[in-house]
């Protein structure tokens, strides 16, 4: 009597998990050593695994698709990653109307900004937010002495001005009185 060949002989109970996991080798090194030297005492289960190596590939075909289905997938891929690209820079369509004029009114803007730069960096023009002092003569500076006495030139210039008022004030005074 022949065997079939699409039906897998039949293994030891306890090694049956352990021989799939050696044929695909997901086993660690101790258990593909305990089923190595089991094999080789062992016939059925060496049948069984010869088995596995002749049906499991033929039982994991891949579908081949026809040259039709992947020209489709390959345009259909290209538009839609030329709508995404459009997407993703919807701004760059904003300025095709300015292009023109653009690159000039840059320069433009480029040279009035080095203009003004150099003229500020120059010292032709001074922004100052405080307001100025006045400039004493560096004799004066020298000796605080006169720099009291010209501090008080001012003040007996300040009273001159603060009798003035005064004296109008009297007449004022005077008139309504």
């Amino acid at each position: 009597m022949k065997e079939r060949s699409d039906t897998l002989r039949t293994a030891c109970k306890d090694f049956e998990e352990d021989l799939v996991l050696y044929y695909y080798g997901d086993d660690s090194e101790a258990e593909r050593s305990r089923v190595e030297s089991h094999l080789l005492s062992c016939a059925s289960c060496h049948a069984f695994l010869d088995d596995l190596r002749k049906l499991l590939p033929q039982m994991v075909k891949p579908n081949e698709l026809p040259q039709s289905f992947w020209d489709n997938y390959h345009r259909e891929m290209v538009e839609k990653l030329a709508c995404q690209e459009e997407r993703k820079y919807w701004w760059r369509n904003l300025l095709v109307p300015m292009r023109a004029w653009m690159l000039p009114a840059f320069g433009t803007a480029v040279v009035a900004a080095l203009a003004i730069g150099l003229v500020i960096g120059k010292g032709g023009w001074h922004f100052s937010l405080s307001q100025p002092r006045e400039k004493i003569p560096q004799e004066i500076l020298a000796d605080t002495n006169q720099l009291e006495f010209f501090e008080s030139l001012d003040m007996l210039e300040s009273l001159s001005k603060l009798e003035a008022l005064d004296g109008t004030k009297a007449e004022m005074l005077n008139s309504r009185g």
